[in-house]
């Protein structure tokens, strides 16, 4: 049922085609902070809005695509997915409000994405750590060795449907952060994705998490979200193309692997704050965690997470990408036809 869910929502995703003007919105400043009523944004945008006062709970709905909302809650879902929000929606004097920010860098990059000329070419994978940076170690298991080991699976998987691929290390190398970035840059990738495994003091704690540059001027969903002072760096000029990209690759991932879906969030890593091209960090799962332990070392598991990020990888790359049309015919001959016979010279 979640699958057929998600290609129903994939369905209207494609179909949509153009932004909620956010500047035609009435615009309320709460707390310094810029919100639009959420009622007025969902009719903008084609929903049907439904609140049930006593749980908290909102559902907007256009007939093949849902959005579930909590006021005072940060976490939402679109499609059945987990995003997190940067501001909770509020409930001011029985008006609903909904972050400008949050509409416009998480909500409409996935409800609506904008169709592009370029296409997508390109992928610098990262595969994370390397050398004496073992990253998460449990036992004798190191994060970087399987980083690496998923990065191999998903360079195959995208080179058979025909991108190129870079890695930012070849093998057990110690790689600093600038240089992985500076590299992707220099190489002229389209989309940057690193991989990583997580780990917390709770065995208990366990799933996916994927990561995009949170907006300038608001923390991270480790700082607990909300405004902050950070200024905007240079992965900020991707944000719309950040929460799509990460959002088709959690889609997959949960579609296809039974792991808790933790969400979509928002980061400050170096590594996507300093990208020049759309970028994720992916969490695969925690090497604290005995059940994700297991998955994350069996060789079968992680085929099949690869073909899972493989497969959103391609999903962002055909919403985004105009359908393909071949090249007009030179000189407006019928190319489909022969020329006719020439006419007889008399000589």
């Amino acid at each position: 049922m979640k699958a057929l869910a998600a290609s129903l929502f994939l369905a209207a995703v494609v179909a949509a085609q153009a932004r909620v003007p956010l500047q035609n919105l009435n615009h309320i400043v709460l707390s310094g902070n810029d919100y639009i009523r959420l009622e007025d944004w969902a009719r903008a945008a084609g929903f049907n809005m439904k609140w049930a006062k006593t749980a908290g709970t909102i559902t907007l709905t256009n007939g093949s695509a849902r959005l579930n909302l909590t006021v005072d809650a940060r976490r939402a879902e679109i499609g059945g997915v987990n995003v997190w929000l940067c501001l909770p929606v509020v409930n001011r004097n029985g008006t609903l409000l909904l972050s400008a920010v949050d509409a416009g860098t998480m909500l409409e990059p996935v409800l609506f994405p904008q169709k592009s000329e370029a296409r997508l070419k390109t992928i610098c994978l990262d595969p994370g750590h390397g050398g004496k940076d073992k990253g998460e170690v449990d036992g004798r298991h190191y994060e970087k060795k399987y980083a690496m080991l998923l990065a191999r699976e998903v360079e195959k998987l995208l080179k058979q449907e025909g991108l190129q691929v870079i890695l930012t290390r070849q093998d057990d190398d110690y790689v600093q952060l600038p240089e992985r970035v500076l590299l992707a840059r220099r190489q002229g990738a389209d989309l940057f994705i690193s991989l990583h495994y997580n780990s917390a003091p709770e065995r208990a704690v366990g799933g996916l998490e994927v990561y995009c540059e949170a907006p300038a001027g608001m923390n991270s969903s480790g700082e607990g979200g909300g405004k902050g002072l950070h200024p905007a760096e240079p992965g900020n000029a991707h944000d719309r193309q950040n929460a799509l990209l990460g959002y088709q690759i959690l889609k997959a991932l949960t579609a296809g692997l039974p792991l808790e879906d933790r969400g979509l969030k928002r980061s400050r890593f170096e590594v996507l704050r300093e990208a020049g091209m759309p970028a994720v960090l992916v969490e695969g799962g925690f090497m604290s965690n005995p059940a994700d332990a297991k998955n994350i070392y069996d060789t079968a598991f992680r085929k099949r997470m690869a073909r899972a990020i493989v497969d959103g990888i391609l999903a962002y790359k055909r919403t985004l990408e105009p359908p393909f049309r071949p090249p007009p015919a030179a000189s407006g001959l019928d190319l489909a036809r022969p020329p006719a016979a020439l006419p007889a010279s008399g000589h």
